[in-house]
């Protein structure tokens, strides 16, 4: 076995795996490679470039720094290490990093792997779109950017705390304080999106730097610190012009009381950058959130949990919202977060729509009778009209009173795009979905739900680009290689497809039915019929203990060539999935559209007949 061991960890080449003890440590795939990489240096220095090259493919046009530093903060979050006092990964400024805790067995370490052994496939198509990444993310946004509007980034609050367990309420308060901000003055007030704010955080970059790229005019940068039982928040408002800093201050909260810190926190920066506070706005903040404190700090630790992206964030999500509401029957963000979590959970096919709908019926009513008015309760709203309704009409009026309400939000105009492509208007859809890129452009969603659209709009290499962009900013980004399977599917690149499909499955936890379906059917595509089965018998297993939609046995028995089981699963898919309708005109079906039982669904669908296919 090829293994070392340092301190009281263990790293195991033959078995891929990182240990503490006996109990495996999780660190994903390229934090590994980095791990092996510098424990094989054996305390020399590795420089930047050279793990660089070792790491990337050639010629890959992203943001190298960003993407090392967020790697060697995952390598120190698996060990316990830490930048300042550190006990295995030491930062050499400016070069590299070494690895200075003492090796045993070290002769037992492999060469560090080559990037040519890397699986470069995975990455293949990021060469493709290099030179579009950088356009999407660094260039072209400035142009389209409103040149009237004070551009201005709200960084997460660096928690200086020494408590991980603080990180949501320092993601959190920055989260609300941005999107206060950007409701003082909407006319002339643009905030960049949370997702990319957080991004900016984690990067070496310069913020001069980024600005200027970005076209942001003004960066709050903050800092929490925990006096027991008191917070402190420190700020600082910063010029990208002159790289001056303009204003700092620093207020003190209970720590059960984020809430008011936060108002006073986003009050004290529009006031710095002279804008308009006001009196029905003032109102408008106010009503927002909750008076609660506790509910409030409740809410941020849902609000956290659904951005992480991670395959439990949804239970966590709706965790935390019911305790929120618990606290406060009228809190209409969190009923709106409970709604739009459980439809939420029917998207990603971990739910069924009967199993959810009582509940999601009841928070979405509740949040509608305390907080019509917020974006949110008419995303939540629009998206039960979407998803569990089918009904696009409706769907497309709460999208539009959500841009409305909150035109500086990323996922309003993304949700109106993908609702708009549905009814086959294209270019409106294509044009929400460029807006939702440039009020949020390191979001992954943001490219990877562009995807969706430019393969509604029947252009698979468009969508390929969108897909890979999102794989470029996250890598670990389960959703975007889904979508990128379906654009190698749709361009008939099945061994591409099958690859990227099985990316999604593993960094999904392997939650997505939707990936696993399509990847069987591309294995049946191939001629590679005995693996289809297995697959297909997984899933019927799977089926036996939990929910899989029907619709998607149905796509995999299409693919063998199996029409009277295909439509067997495709009848209980009508009865038991809105989505199905929609569905019946997936490629994946083609095999069947000769069958007069086919031809029977279809006439049963033909109200939902204005649908494309959005699987």
């Amino acid at each position: 076995m090829r293994s070392v061991r340092f301190g009281e960890f263990e790293l195991d080449l033959d078995a891929q795996q990182l240990r503490r003890g006996s109990e495996p440590v999780h660190l994903e795939r390229r934090p590994f490679d980095l791990l092996v990489l510098l424990v094989a240096a054996q305390g020399r220095l590795v420089a930047r470039e050279d793990i660089i090259a070792q790491l990337w493919p050639a010629n890959v046009i992203i943001d190298f720094d960003s993407g090392l530093n967020t790697l060697v903060r995952k390598v120190r979050s698996a060990l316990g290490d830490s930048s300042e006092n550190p006990m295995f990964v030491e930062t050499v400024a400016g070069k590299g990093y070494r690895f200075i805790a003492p090796i045993a067995e070290p002769e037992a370490v492999a060469e560090p792997p080559p990037a040519a052994k890397l699986p470069l496939r995975r990455y293949a198509a990021m060469l493709v779109a290099a030179v579009i990444v950088g356009a999407a993310v660094f260039t072209w946004w400035p142009h389209d950017a409103a040149p009237q509007q004070t551009r201005i980034a709200v960084l997460p609050l660096e928690n200086l705390s020494g408590d991980a367990e603080l990180d949501y309420m320092a993601a959190g308060i920055a989260e609300e304080t941005s999107i206060a901000l950007a409701n003082i003055d909407l006319p002339n007030l643009s905030v960049i999106g949370v997702i990319s704010a957080r991004a900016l955080a984690e990067s070496d970059v310069s913020l001069t730097e980024f600005g200027h790229k970005l076209g942001v005019d003004f960066f709050v940068v903050s800092s929490l610190r925990l006096d027991a039982p008191r917070i402190r928040v420190t700020s600082r408002l910063l010029r990208v012009a002159d790289s001056e800093q303009l204003w700092s201050a620093s207020f003190d909260r209970e720590l059960t009381n984020a809430l008011g810190l936060q108002r006073e926190l986003s009050i004290a920066i529009a006031e710095q950058i002279r804008q308009r506070l006001s009196p029905e706005v003032a109102v408008a903040i106010d009503h927002r959130q909750t008076q609660n404190p506790e509910a409030f700090e409740l809410y941020l630790r849902g609000r956290y949990a659904w951005t992480q992206f991670r395959p439990e964030s949804l239970a966590d999500t709706l965790h935390y919202y019911k305790l929120a509401v618990a606290k406060d029957p009228r809190y209409a963000l969190a009923w709106a977060g409970i709604a739009h979590a459980l439809i939420t959970s029917t998207v990603t096919a971990e739910a069924n729509r009967e199993s959810i709908l009582p509940e999601s019926r009841d928070a979405l009513q509740r949040a509608l009778e305390y907080g019509p008015k917020l974006a949110e309760t008419q995303l939540a709203l629009g998206s039960f009209h979407f998803f569990i309704d089918h009904d696009l009409p409706p769907a497309e009026a709460a999208a539009r009173k959500a841009v409305a309400l909150d035109p500086n939000s990323a996922m309003n105009h993304m949700f109106l795009g993908v609702v708009l492509s549905q009814s086959r208007r294209h270019v409106e859809a294509r044009a929400m979905l460029r807006r939702a890129r440039e009020l949020d452009p390191l979001f992954p969603l943001m490219f990877a739900n562009s995807a969706i659209v430019a393969l509604a709009a029947n252009e698979p290499e468009e969508a390929l680009e969108y897909a890979t962009q999102a794989i470029a900013i996250n890598p670990e980004f389960w959703v975007g290689y889904l979508h990128l399977g379906n654009a190698h599917r749709a361009l008939g690149n099945y061994e591409d497809a099958i690859e990227a499909y099985s990316n999604a499955e593993k960094l999904s936890g392997d939650r997505t039915v939707r990936a696993t379906a399509s990847r069987a059917w591309s294995l049946a595509r191939l001629g590679r019929d005995d693996e289809a089965r297995e697959v297909l018998a997984q899933m019927l297993e799977r089926a036996a203990g939990r929910y899989v939609p029907p619709y998607y046995i149905a796509v995999v028995y299409a693919g063998l060539g199996e029409a009277d089981a295909a439509i067997e699963w495709l009848e209980r898919a009508l009865t038991e999935e809105t989505f199905a309708c929609a569905n019946l005109k997936s490629d994946r079906l083609d095999a069947l559209r000769s069958e007069q039982r086919f031809e029977s669904l279809v006439r049963r669908c033909e109200p939902s007949s204005n649908w494309g296919s959005p699987d």
